[in-house]
């Protein structure tokens, strides 16, 4: 029996996958930049990425994740140019469906070389960068406010909790305000 790793969910299993795919490790957004730093100032190299499944960071994982950078020899270090897109899965805020839902990052940034301890992104000793830390950043800040299935969901029920989008409930609704209950009874008397 097959398994895949299902985006809904965290590590969740599901049998009966056609593929089995892998997770990626945020080892590969760590990048050894050495042969770089040897070269003149103005030499360039582009990266592509593209991965089915990538584990940035641990609270973010990305399914169909893709990119390219073009790091740049500058003289204050290593000048990191791209963009990347990813899918996030996530529950609809209102009728919480699972859904996916792309994150866009742009990548502008100077790792100094020699490494300065007052700076945040430096080339390390051993000649690497690692994009996980600034993607994971700028992938979080990319997440919209309120993630919805569709822009006019209907939410679920809050007293049986069916989804309101696939169709009415039977519940009985009393279209009350609770602040304005007490005046109900006074016009009932």
């Amino acid at each position: 029996m097959l398994y895949c790793f299902q985006l809904f969910s965290r590590n969740h299993l599901l049998p009966n996958c056609e593929t089995t795919l892998s997770k990626i490790l945020r080892d590969v957004l760590r990048l050894n930049v050495g042969f770089l730093l040897k070269e003149n100032v103005g030499y360039s190299r582009k990266i592509s990425f593209e991965h089915p499944l990538l584990e940035v960071a641990d609270d973010l994982d990305l399914a169909n994740f893709r990119g390219a950078v073009r790091l740049t020899r500058t003289v204050q270090g290593v000048y990191a140019q791209g963009k990347f897109l990813g899918e996030e899965s996530v529950e609809c805020v209102r009728c919480l469906t699972p859904i996916s839902q792309t994150l866009q990052s742009q990548v502008e940034q100077l790792y100094e070389f020699p490494p300065d301890p007052n700076a945040d992104f430096v080339v390390s000793e051993s000649g690497h960068i690692d994009l996980a830390s600034f993607l994971r950043e700028d992938m979080i800040l990319s997440r919209p406010m309120r993630s919805l299935c569709k822009p006019d969901c209907k939410g679920i029920c809050p007293l049986c909790g069916k989804n309101l989008n696939e169709g009415a409930c039977d519940c009985v609704k009393e279209d009350i305000n609770p602040q304005m209950a007490v005046l109900k009874k006074l016009l009932g008397k």
